[in-house]
């Protein structure tokens, strides 16, 4: 399961630094149900994001996603 989780990790993680950004994020989510708001992005950005560092990292993303 790891494996899938990182897989799709990668996949959001547009430009491979290590991170999904709000704006990754958002264009994800739109890419599978049309629109999002950039406030309920924000929201659940601030719900995976252990540290406030304002993206996810692996370790965060793998938590957020069980």
């Amino acid at each position: 399961m790891s494996a899938d989780k990182r897989a799709d990790f990668n996949k959001i993680d547009t430009d491979g630094d290590g991170f999904i950004t709000a704006d990754e994020f958002k264009a994800s989510l739109q890419n599978g149900s049309g629109k999002v708001s950039d406030e309920n992005v924000k929201v659940i950005v601030r719900m995976a994001d252990e540290n406030g560092d304002k993206k996810i990292d692996f370790d965060e993303y793998a938590k957020f996603a069980r």
